[in-house]
C-alpha cells in the first residue's frame, strides 16, 4: 500500500513540475539598412539584449545584406535592446552618432512576447533613423 501511494505521488510531483515549468516564445529580430553610400558598406552585427542580458547576435556580414537571428526567452514583457555594431579600423564600434556613423543603429523597448513575435528594423540611413515594425 505504501508502495502504491508512493508511486501514485511521484507521478504527481512529475506531472506538477511540468505544468509549472516556465513556457517560452521566441522573439526573432530581422534587420537591413537603406540608404548606403558607396564606399560605406560596413561589416556589421547586431546584438540582442534581453533585460539587459545578451541574448543572441545576428552573423558578421555587409550592412547591405539583410541579417537576422531568433533568441529563445520566457513569455511576458521584457526590455529589449538591439545595438548594431560596425567594425571599423579593426575593431567592433556600436554604429551611433557618438561614433561618427550617420545614425543611432538601435532600438530599446518593452515588449510582451507570447509564442512567437518578430521585430523587422530598417536602419535608414537617409532618413537617418531606425524603423522598428513588431509583428505579433
Amino acid at each position: 500500500m505504501k508502495k502504491t501511494i508512493l508511486f501514485i505521488s511521484l507521478i504527481i510531483c512529475i506531472f506538477a513540475s511540468g505544468t509549472y515549468a516556465q513556457k517560452k516564445g521566441t522573439l526573432t529580430v530581422n534587420t537591413k539598412f537603406s540608404g548606403i553610400l558607396n564606399g560605406y558598406d560596413y561589416i556589421t552585427k547586431t546584438l540582442v539584449f534581453i533585460d539587459g542580458d545578451l541574448a543572441g547576435e545576428t552573423s558578421e556580414q555587409v550592412q547591405s545584406k539583410p541579417n537576422s537571428c531568433t533568441v529563445t526567452l520566457p513569455r511576458g514583457i521584457h526590455t529589449i535592446r538591439i545595438v548594431n555594431l560596425a567594425y571599423y579600423e579593426g575593431k567592433w564600434e556600436e554604429h551611433t552618432l557618438k561614433n561618427n556613423y550617420a545614425l543611432d543603429a538601435l532600438y530599446e523597448g518593452n515588449v510582451k512576447v507570447k509564442k512567437k513575435f518578430m521585430m523587422n528594423l530598417v536602419f535608414d540611413i537617409t532618413a537617418e533613423k531606425t524603423l522598428a515594425k513588431l509583428d505579433k
